[in-house]
């Protein structure tokens, strides 16, 4: 009878191993989602931008809206890169 407990709780444990080991993991937090292909998460929003205040769930989403469209984008900043100034993003 042990044997039987044994192996059934054997097989429950690998086909659970199975089905967790094949979905991804998405990041949902305060500041929206971000998909673990689009890199790593960025930083959140400084304390000093008062514009996301209450809006902090829309910044994963900001930033990657910023990521596809400014190749010299930078998160730390919330800016991308044209030429020598450095312009604010809006999407």
């Amino acid at each position: 009878m042990r044997k039987l407990i044994f192996a059934g709780l054997a097989a429950a444990l690998f086909a659970g191993a199975a089905g967790a080991s094949s979905a991804q993991p998405v990041v949902v937090e305060r500041y929206g989602r971000w998909e673990p292909t689009w890199g790593a998460a960025p930083p959140p929003p400084s304390h000093r931008w008062h514009h996301w205040r209450g809006h902090e769930g829309d910044w994963y989403g900001h930033v990657h809206n910023c990521m596809m469209r400014y190749h010299g984008y930078d998160p730390h900043r919330d800016m991308y890169r044209e030429g020598r100034r450095w312009i604010m993003c809006h999407d």
